[in-house]
């Protein structure tokens, strides 16, 4: 053994695992003292994220052992087969990666306050410090850094300069490379796909994705997956279109262009259809629906589209958006009744 390494066996007093050792969520928390901002509502699917940093703000780190024992600590640097962790804030010691199954971190220094502004105020750069910090510990069971590395992403796309969209395709590839959860490999892949489609790589897009569609089993990576799909044929139907401005005249085009449009309705209503309780997912692609009948000229299904969601997922991130566009389009009129309504006539006297 060298020389400042710790067997199992030797790591102070380690107390055995409680079924309370990690940190708990309780998704009732309060998030005023942190989400300061003035009536700000994060979206659902982040939601779980703050929460789980919340929870273990004033926690220490706890290290798990594969023989079931447990340490409080705080995790001071990592390498490939150790990591440095400081013990009753005095003694350094050098724990193996190979004895560790798992580790609790507690947020750093000013992460849950720098998440909820960067959400809140839909910013990427209050995360990337935190996201430049949590990269070595991708690996480690636990660890939220790919969680907020697929925020930080996500954020660094909504404004899409050629830089920014750089810098989120590296996040997505890093993440898929390295983080400890398959279900985040899988976002992040499917993240990935999204902005080669935004680079116009439909045609590299659509085989990968069918190839992880058949391969993952998780509801929201499948999920992922469908909008990535439906966003290639989106893509695809509006080159069609704009090749073919007079499509409905050409009876070898028509086929194309309804095949185009059925294939991306139906994968943009997956998870409305079939994983409601993905709420922020469904929500966000009734949205895209909303948008993609308004753009293919049938405002009656898009404001159709709109209402359902404000009905069904009235906490969605797009409710403002689904309610301007409610706003825009006026409500259908039912055929053969004028505006004020139907010509009653008169009671004929006897």
């Amino acid at each position: 053994m060298k020389a400042g390494h710790t067997t199992v066996a030797e790591v102070f007093n380690l107390r055995p695992q409680s079924p309370h050792s990690a940190p708990r969520i309780d998704p009732k928390r309060d998030l005023r003292p942190v989400l300061s901002s003035g009536g700000y509502k994060p979206p659902l699917r982040l939601l779980p994220l703050l929460l789980s940093v919340l929870s273990a703000a004033h926690a220490g780190d706890v290290l798990t052992l594969k023989n079931g024992r447990t340490a409080d600590c705080r995790i001071l640097s990592f390498s490939p087969t150790t990591v440095k962790i400081l013990w009753q804030e005095k003694e350094e010691r050098d724990i193996p990666v190979a004895d560790i199954e798992f580790i609790d971190f507690a947020p750093l220094p000013g992460e849950a306050a720098a998440l909820a502004k960067a959400v809140g105020d839909g910013a990427s750069e209050p995360l990337m410090e935190f996201w430049v910090k949590k990269i070595p510990r991708l690996p480690v069971a636990r660890s939220n850094g790919g969680e907020i590395g697929l925020t930080y992403a996500e954020l660094l796309s909504r404004n899409a300069t050629p830089d920014r969209l750089a810098r989120a395709l590296t996040v997505y590839q890093q993440i898929e490379s390295a983080d400890w959860s398959a279900e985040r490999r899988g976002r992040a892949r499917a993240g990935r796909l999204r902005l080669m489609l935004r680079q116009g790589r439909a045609e590299e897009v659509k085989p990968e994705a069918e190839k992880l569609l058949k391969e993952s089993e998780d509801a929201r990576v499948l999920i992922e997956l469908q909008h990535v799909l439906a966003e290639t044929a989106a893509a695809k139907l509006r080159a069609l279109l704009k090749e073919h401005p007079r499509w409905e005249q050409e009876d070898d085009i028509r086929p194309q262009r309804d095949r185009l449009f059925h294939e991306a309705l139906d994968a943009y209503l997956f998870p409305h259809a079939f994983h409601g309780a993905e709420e922020d997912l469904a929500a966000r692609g009734l949205w895209a629906a909303a948008q993609f009948y308004k753009e293919n000229g049938d405002p009656d299904a898009a404001r159709e589209a709109a209402s359902d969601l404000l009905q069904l997922y009235p906490s969605a991130a797009e409710k403002s958006a689904a309610e301007k566009l409610l706003e825009q389009i006026p409500a259908a009129k039912k055929p053969g009744l004028p505006a004020d309504g139907p010509d009653i006539p008169a009671e004929v006297e006897p």
